[in-house]
């Protein structure tokens, strides 16, 4: 019941592309956030693939960041206070 998920900006990062086969190969659910190209090769190796459409880190970083944020405050909402 495990997920991992990988964040690159590229999706070109070539450990994080291992990271990504590792999953792939343990059958592990895998959710991906990346940006610049729609075309990157992390993008597709995910079973969720989250993609910004900015060539500039700092928009790219900063909704991953918000994206990330907002899973948490999901996870414990649900235990913590009513979402």
């Amino acid at each position: 019941g495990d997920v991992v998920i990988i964040i690159s900006s590229s999706g070109r990062s070539k450990n994080i592309i291992e990271a990504a086969k590792f999953c792939k190969r343990k059958k592990i659910f895998l959710c991906t956030l990346t940006g610049f190209s729609s075309a990157n090769p992390l993008k597709k190796m995910g079973n969720i693939n989250l993609w910004v459409n900015s060539k500039a880190y700092n928009i790219i970083e900063s909704v991953h960041q918000i994206w990330l944020l907002s899973i948490v405050d999901r996870i414990i909402g649900k235990t913590e206070y009513p979402t």
